[in-house]
């Protein structure tokens, strides 16, 4: 099949995933203008290699509403974001600590700046199989005995899990440490009193946030945030990082997203409807109790990110009951729990098909909640960038215990590696890995 046939065909499906915006515009954006507006840098048209026009005084509008004393328009997605951000503070040899739920792009991050990596365990929260928040204190124990060019962590996480971002942010401050916060999943913070704080206003020195996510807009549509209080770094210098990551060619049609976007959060309709998502999501998780049907709720949780389980089913068979009878498509799922994406573009229409599917989830035999085993504290042998160019044999599943591995094992979504290039094999990866394996030699 083609891809015209494959985007003509219509999409049978009820979607809780990524992009948020159910393929509909809900600002004034004509995709079918697109052409209209696609441009390269004509005479008089402004250059996001090099801002000095209307590039650049929209995102001097873009800054005051996220609260950085600079913001740059991505259209690459927040990949490139944290690639740039990463070239910019880390140097070669410098040695970075690393929440373990990051994304993949760091550990891409970390194989271009030729730097070491420790890794950072974040909490579990065993009952629902999925991680938690940063603990700061095991964050200030670890700073103590080690010397960090920069912390990176991801807040909120995909299940929309937020760590006390201000009290990290003082303890990096007090060892020298940069802060960079994946923010990916919180593009809505900004905009509501009802939701947690951004990583910019709790203390960040730098955040990544994706638009197309939870915020309406198109894929790969992104923001790189500085904050205020960086020290030591120009800051051209995150301009000339991002350059080496981005074309030269940007899209004009991504770039006007991103304005209208930004202008529609910020204003009257964007902050209502932000308002009246959050209010069907509260309706639709009382009604769901009544069900017998647990949803995730603590505090300083994102409540856009709706996490379920069923006493009796594995969130496994949840997930497939409900795509299989209900065409209703999750963006996670464990053994445990799934996870329902939510954002602008969520309509009380689509909740109630959720809520009504849910409730007709029906069991014929018991089901014992699993303990999920969650990834050993990682062993690592040899820094990303060495792993990466190094040398490697294939070797059979039996004999590859403490080997130094090859192979990227990495679930997507949510794309959080199980194991790494260069990190050895654990017994708890071999339930992971084929019957063949890279080992590095």
């Amino acid at each position: 099949m083609s891809l015209i046939k494959l985007l003509n065909n219509k999409i049978d499906r009820i979607l809780f995933t990524t992009p948020s915006h159910n393929q509909k515009p809900r600002f004034d954006f004509n995709v079918n203008s697109f052409y209209k507006v696609d441009y390269s840098e004509i005479e008089g048209f402004d250059n996001l290699s090099n801002p000095k026009g209307e590039i650049l005084m929209s995102m001097a509008r873009a800054s005051q509403l996220m609260r950085a004393k600079q913001t740059f328009f991505v259209t690459q997605g927040v990949t490139s974001a944290m690639l740039a951000a990463m070239k910019t503070i880390i140097n070669q040899d410098d040695k970075v600590l690393v929440a373990r739920n990051c994304h993949k792009s760091v550990y891409n991050g970390l194989i271009l700046t030729n730097a070491f990596v420790d890794w950072f365990m974040p909490d579990t929260i065993d009952e629902w199989g999925i991680y938690g928040v940063i603990d700061p204190k095991k964050l200030e124990n670890t700073l103590k005995i080690n010397n960090y060019r920069a912390f990176i962590m991801t807040s909120p996480t995909y299940e929309g899990i937020n760590s006390d971002i201000k009290e990290i942010s003082k303890i990096c401050k007090n060892y020298g440490v940069y802060l960079i916060v994946d923010e990916a999943h919180g593009a809505l913070y900004n905009f509501s009193d009802n939701l947690p704080q951004s990583a910019m206003a709790q203390g960040a020195d730098i955040s990544v946030i994706s638009l197309h996510k939870t915020a309406g807009a198109l894929n790969q549509t992104a923001l790189l945030n500085v904050s205020y209080d960086i020290n030591n770094i120009e800051i051209n210098q995150f301009q000339q990082s991002l350059n080496l990551f981005q074309t030269t060619s940007p899209s004009y049609p991504l770039l006007l997203n991103i304005e209208m976007c930004l202008n529609y959060l910020s204003g009257k309709d964007g902050k209502k409807d932000i308002q009246n998502l959050i209010n069907d999501i509260e309706n639709f998780k009382k009604d769901l109790k009544r069900f017998g049907v647990d949803v995730y709720e603590a505090d300083n949780h994102d409540i856009t990110k709706i996490l379920v389980k069923k006493e009796g089913i594995s969130g496994l068979d949840l997930s497939d009951f409900l795509y299989r009878d209900f065409n209703i498509e999750d963006e996670l799922n464990n053994q445990i729990s799934c996870l329902y994406l939510t954002g602008i573009g969520t309509s009380r229409q689509k909740l109630d098909k959720l809520k009504n599917a849910l409730k007709k989830v029906i069991t014929n035999e018991s089901y014992e909640e699993e303990k999920i085993e969650f990834q050993p504290m990682p062993i690592v042998k040899i820094r990303p960038s060495d792993a990466f160019n190094h040398n490697f044999i294939y070797v059979n599943k039996q004999d590859c215990l403490l080997k130094i591995s090859n192979t990227l094992v990495l679930p997507y979504p949510p794309g959080i590696g199980v194991l790494y290039p260069g990190e050895a094999i654990q017994k708890w990866h071999l339930d992971y890995l084929n019957n063949d394996v890279e080992v590095i030699v």
